[in-house]
């Protein structure tokens, strides 16, 4: 890992986030478009917001809510 790798890792999260100033956000995707790891790993963030984001989507079965509801009365 580069000290160029180091970098984009602190500008990972707000990148994701669409936080950074301009001249951060170039930065970022310049190292991205030429680091094979450091695209990876991005890709890999990228995918893990996607998936969480689906996951907080989806209903509950049937079988969740009950449960839940059991742990709720058991309190």
């Amino acid at each position: 890992m580069t000290a160029d790798c180091e970098k984009c890792e602190e500008l990972l999260q707000p990148y994701l986030d669409r936080e950074l100033q301009e001249f951060e956000r170039l930065e970022a995707e310049r190292h991205l478009s030429l680091c094979s790891y450091c695209s990876r790993r991005y890709r890999f963030e990228s995918d893990l917001r996607r998936f969480v984001r689906q996951a907080t989507t989806e209903p509950m079965t049937v079988e969740l809510r009950q449960r839940l509801a059991a742990l709720r009365i058991a309190l």
